[in-house]
Order: structure tokens, then sequence, then C-alpha cells
């Protein structure tokens, strides 16, 4: 036969009481987390704004800078080949 076990009111305030302190620190523990997630959500938000910042600026060189060089093209001259080194004779 099974053992009877007697179980007393201050047995179950005692495992209540253990049962509430985790669960306080449970709730420490996630309240840490979202402000560490919170934060991390933050910088990544300022670093995306970084670089659609520099994706702009790249881009619009991509576009201004062929443009100028086109421009400017007509009035370079650029010499095919260097000149020849006269020999001594």
């Amino acid at each position: 036969m099974a053992e009877q076990h007697e179980v007393s009111h201050g047995d179950i305030y005692h495992k209540l009481g253990a049962l509430e302190g985790k669960l306080d620190a449970v709730i420490a523990s996630v309240s840490e987390k979202r402000i560490d997630l919170t934060e991390a959500f933050r910088r990544i938000s300022e670093l995306e704004r970084g670089v659609a910042k520099w994706a702009g600026i790249a881009l619009a060189a991509s576009i201004i800078i062929p443009v100028i060089v086109t421009a400017a093209a007509p009035r370079l001259h650029f010499l095919s080949a260097p000149p020849a080194a006269e020999s001594p004779n």
C-alpha cells in the first residue's frame, strides 16, 4: 500500500512562496530582455538609416559623375600614344 503523506498549511505556503519568488525572477528577466531588445532595435534602425543615406549618395554619384565626364569629354584631350623619343644620330 502507498504511504500517506501529511501536507500542512505551512508546506503549502512555503511552496507558494518559492513559486512566487521564481515567478518574480522570471518577470524581472523578461523585463530586462525587453529593454535589451528595444535597444537592439533602436541601434538596427539607426544603422539602416545610415546605410540608406550612403546608398542614396552612391546612387546620385553614379548618375552625376558619368554626366560630368560625358559633358567634359569634348574639352579633354587624351593622347592615344606617348610621343616617340628621338633617337640620337
